[in-house]
């Protein structure tokens, strides 16, 4: 008998479902919207803010 192990819906602690890390501050303002809308930011709101906020924000 073969034993499976049960993860329940909406495990997302696997490692194909960790965020990116976050870019580093040297990069670019796009780069930093883009990482803060894979982080779940509205691509919208993304842009409102400053490079020094989303790094604030989403820099780890």
């Amino acid at each position: 008998m073969m034993l499976r192990r049960y993860h329940p819906p909406g495990d997302d602690e696997s490692p194909e479902n960790a965020p990116a890390p976050a870019p580093g501050r040297s990069a670019s303002k796009a780069e930093w919207i883009a990482h803060a809308v894979a982080l779940g930011l509205d691509q919208a709101d993304a842009e409102q803010l400053t490079k020094e906020q989303l790094i604030e924000q989403y820099g780890g």
